[in-house]
């Protein structure tokens, strides 16, 4: 019987998880694959290429503007004595500078400093929550196909206790009501095993999305479903939250764009300074129809000159601006304290999780050891006779149950761990 399970096991091997899976996959392949190929990563990238574009003292009013313009005019003329046309053609080269505006210049270019620093840090979350979501899908395909192994494993023991009860109920051995009971729970472990196959095909389908291939790619896991426990201090992790967690720096990127939007209301208190400059030339003909000789003139004008702005009374608009700027700067600040208390809040419920799920794995694995010594136990007595169908049953029931709630309990600290990376920054690094 153990050579027959062995080759329905390789079969049902091939099977599931198809015969043409070439294509192998750890972590770490899925993470680099994901990196360049996942859809919101390609988009936030072109975002940060914008910010990086627009980060330029050319978007500042500290630039000057050079306009060319070019006027050309024909008039005609039609009187009693003699009629005539004028043309007029007249080139402009001007420049304008304004080379001080209230300190406004500089204080934009900061704020297009701290943007594409704030885009950055986006494109930094999204790569975070990316590397998250594959590692728990990676491994929530392990733990899928673990539970395809126990399906199917308890599959072929009710298959075989079936075939033993019908050979029983042949020669009078057993009755046709436990030849029933075995035929339906052979049914219904088959019945588990095919759905769960169903449940792995879509895990491995959404890791594919996840990772931006084909959906009908099909892998062969190289990694396997275990994690390590190291042991975590919780103000060391306190203090990692507070200077690496990526979410607070793009708050504290923030909050300085907020004083940046007070400090360009204020900016307009300040008077403006232009300088103006330009070249033109005039170029006149008049041409008559008559026997007056035509005339032409040429000249040539320059002009330089400087404009001081400075407004004094507008409707109070400018104590508004900045009235309003400094109450969204205190909002910003109220914001920003929200978020520390609520990363570290989040971080000690984390942090909590962890030390349980640690614990609930290793209940779990002496859990499973002890049923499956029973189950080892329960199958040799239920052959010879010992125990009835019934209670070899419960057996297997308590077998299949402790079997995946070990390897639930590994996918749980896996994702308790790693909870606990990106809230403490540490996640990119870790799986750099």
């Amino acid at each position: 019987m153990k050579i027959r399970n062995i080759i329905l096991t390789v079969f049902a091997g091939l099977i599931v998880f198809g015969a043409n899976a070439q294509n192998t996959l750890s972590i770490s392949d899925a993470l680099k694959i994901g990196l360049k190929n996942n859809y919101d990563l390609q988009i936030i990238r072109k975002n940060e290429e914008v910010s990086k574009i627009n980060n330029t003292w050319g978007n500042t009013s500290i630039m000057p503007t050079v306009n060319f313009n070019v006027n050309g005019r024909e008039n005609y003329n039609f009187n009693d004595s003699e009629n005539y046309r004028t043309q007029t053609l007249v080139p402009d080269l001007s420049l304008n500078w304004v080379f001080f505006d209230g300190f406004s210049s500089r204080i934009s270019k900061q704020k297009f400093d701290e943007l594409e620093a704030q885009s950055h840090g986006n494109t930094i979350i999204l790569i975070e929550s990316t590397i998250q979501d594959i590692i728990l899908s990676y491994n929530n395909c392990l733990l899928q196909k673990e539970m395809v192994g126990v399906y199917y494993e308890l599959a072929q023991l009710s298959k075989d206790r079936y075939d033993r009860d019908i050979k029983s109920e042949s020669i009078g051995a057993s009755t046709t009501y436990e030849l029933l009971q075995s035929k339906n729970s052979w049914l219904e472990d088959q019945a588990n095993y095919l759905q769960q196959k169903v449940t792995y095909e879509n895990s491995v389908r959404n890791l594919n999305y996840l990772l931006g291939v084909d959906d009908d790619i099909v892998w062969e896991f190289t990694s396997k479903l275990e994690t390590d426990t190291p042991e975590y201090v919780l103000n060391e992790l306190s203090s990692k939250l507070k200077s690496s967690n990526s979410n607070l720096k793009n708050q504290y990127i923030y909050q300085s764009l907020l004083e940046k939007e007070t400090a360009l209301a204020k900016s307009s208190y300040y008077p403006s300074l232009s300088l103006n400059t330009g070249i033109s030339n005039t170029d006149l003909g008049n041409f008559y129809a008559g026997t007056t000789p035509d005339l032409r003139q040429n000249s040539t004008d320059g002009y330089l000159g400087l404009t001081l702005t400075y407004n004094i009374f507008n409707g109070g608009v400018r104590k508004r601006s900045v009235q309003i700027a400094k109450i969204d700067e205190q909002i910003g600040q109220v914001q920003t304290n929200q978020m520390i208390h609520s990363l570290d809040n989040q971080l000690l419920q984390m942090y909590s999780d962890y030390g349980l799920q640690k614990e609930l794995l290793d209940l779990a694995d002496q859990k499973m050891t002890a049923a499956k010594m029973n189950l080892d136990l329960s199958t040799a007595k239920f052959e010879n006779g010992s125990i009835n169908s019934f209670n070899y049953r419960d057996v297997q029931n308590i077998y299949s149950n402790s079997a995946i709630t070990k390897f639930r309990a590994i996918y749980n600290l896996i994702a308790a761990n790693t909870d606990l990376l990106r809230i403490t920054g540490g996640i990119i690094s870790e799986y750099e």
